[in-house]
């Protein structure tokens, strides 16, 4: 299909989604929630790819950007449930995992995310705040550029906190001390703060960026998928599992791999 809020592409065994909004910060609208689904889906339907990379297009005035977050002049449709009915949509949400929250947004394109069987990239430059800041935490990894501007400001600007989970999620990915100052503050923090605390993975100049988000993604796309699908799950398996239920999980996913697959050591005798 015509993409008119994002550009998708293919190459490699990898796949990359550019949010591409310039008069809008790459602020997410329904139009590009809806574009976003529809990439991820042909993602998971293509079995050569194995990594996929979520990025920004530039501004308007050619300065880079990743998201300024949900699209506010939006119209939001109205929640005409019964506060009773909102309360327990609430309370099952917290056992099924899916969101309470009505219409689609920000928070689809999260939910869309969490889905996804292929490990994601985000590559981070200029603006990434509030719904852009949980877009990029939905991702698997995440690499910056030394000028990326990385905030929530949902406090600051809509005294509210952030959806779509983005301080419990900043909170796992670094120290619970550091996720607090910034989501009360509102302040940003550059690539290599985020890459101090633990946030990024990598920092690139940001003429580098994209090559060394595509460098990464094109060695992990060399490795065996269900490998990667498994090494994927038993990490994020500390989230939801005790220490030892963790080590019983990765054993079976181990035994899993093993079946019907000959093991081959690597060239030049490496150890196991």
């Amino acid at each position: 299909m015509a993409y008119e809020n994002i550009k998708y592409e293919k190459e490699d065994g990898i796949a990359i989604i550019t949010l591409n909004r310039p008069q809008a910060l790459n602020a997410i609208s329904h139009p590009l929630a809806k574009e976003f689904e529809d990439a991820l889906s042909d993602i998971e339907k293509d079995d050569n790819v194995r990594v996929f990379i979520v990025t920004g297009g530039p501004r308007a005035d050619g300065r880079p950007c990743f998201s300024a977050g949900g699209d506010l002049r939006e119209a939001r449709p109205a929640d005409t449930r019964k506060p009773e009915d909102q309360a327990i949509a609430t309370l099952e949400a917290m056992i099924t995992g899916k969101s309470a929250r009505q219409g689609p947004g920000a928070t689809t394109v999260m939910e869309d995310l969490n889905k996804s069987s292929k490990l994601s990239i985000a590559a981070v430059d200029g603006i990434c705040t509030a719904g852009g800041l949980e877009l990029a935490l939905g991702c698997d990894i995440i690499v910056v550029s030394e000028t990326a501007q990385i905030s929530d400001m949902h406090l600051k600007n809509l005294g509210t906190i952030g959806g779509a989970a983005l301080s419990t999620k900043l909170a796992r990915r670094i120290p619970v001390s550091m996720a607090i100052e910034l989501c009360c503050t509102g302040d940003p923090i550059d690539g290599k703060e985020a890459h101090r605390i633990g946030l990024a993975n990598h920092v690139f100049p940001p003429d580098k960026l994209l090559d060394g988000a595509k460098a990464l993604a094109k060695k992990i796309a060399t490795m065996r998928l269900a490998g990667i699908r498994l090494t994927r799950t038993t990490c994020k398996a500390i989230y939801d599992m005790d220490y030892n239920l963790t080590q019983r999980f990765q054993d079976a996913c181990f035994a899993a791999l093993a079946i019907g697959h000959e093991w081959k050591p690597p060239l030049g005798g490496g150890q196991r």
